[in-house]
């Protein structure tokens, strides 16, 4: 799947080429890559840059249209072909395990109605993606698009229903870590304040 989509000769690959050889299931395999940067450690900044990525997928799939536009600033984004490979191997076994799984079923999950409903998922998790959240408030939103985008991809609404569930648990952690965050975060400053001696 994503594997054979990033695997070639050049040292580097674009984002535009590996939508190019996702074919038909595009928003289901592009909403996986892009949430895929935020499932495993990246550089500060990522998340960001992927969550613009998923807002423009997503808000395609809630507008209904059927094939997959991207600006040009981000098809013509380039990687290192050798570390998304790398990359892609840290999770490849997760995601190999959901393709067995995986197959069509409850087709009406992916369908036309289904398909703006994972959308509208989708568009949400991404603007939480964006938000300056504090280390580890990415991961659960990022996951739940990642297996919504293999839900969609497989035509599997049984993994649907799993993102669902995915979905509400990512809220969930996210207003725990958030909220954490906050509460701890004048104890965490006074304590640097009085490790440097201010």
């Amino acid at each position: 799947m994503l594997m054979d989509a990033v695997r070639g000769d050049s040292d580097r690959i674009s984002v535009g080429e590996i939508l190019d050889a996702l074919d038909a299931r595009a928003f289901g395999l592009a909403t996986l890559l892009f949430a895929l940067p935020s499932c495993i450690p990246m550089p500060p900044g990522v998340p960001t840059v992927v969550g613009v990525a998923l807002l423009i997928v997503s808000a395609q799939m809630v507008f209904g249209r059927q094939e997959l536009w991207l600006p040009k600033f981000l098809t013509k984004r380039s990687f290192s072909r050798p570390a998304l490979v790398g990359g892609l191997k840290n999770v490849q076994k997760y995601i190999e395990w959901l393709e067995r799984f995986a197959r069509p079923r409850l087709l009406f999950m992916t369908g036309t109605a289904g398909t703006v409903l994972i959308g509208l998922i989708v568009l949400i998790m991404a603007i939480i993606l964006i938000l300056p959240l504090p280390p580890g408030g990415n991961f659960p939103p990022a996951v739940a698009c990642a297996v919504l985008g293999i839900a969609l991809a497989e035509r599997d609404g049984v993994i649907v229903l799993i993102g669902f569930l995915t979905t509400a648990a990512a809220v969930a952690a996210v207003w725990v870590v958030t909220a954490s965050f906050i509460r701890y975060l004048p104890d965490f400053i006074a304590w640097v304040q009085g490790l440097l001696g201010f």
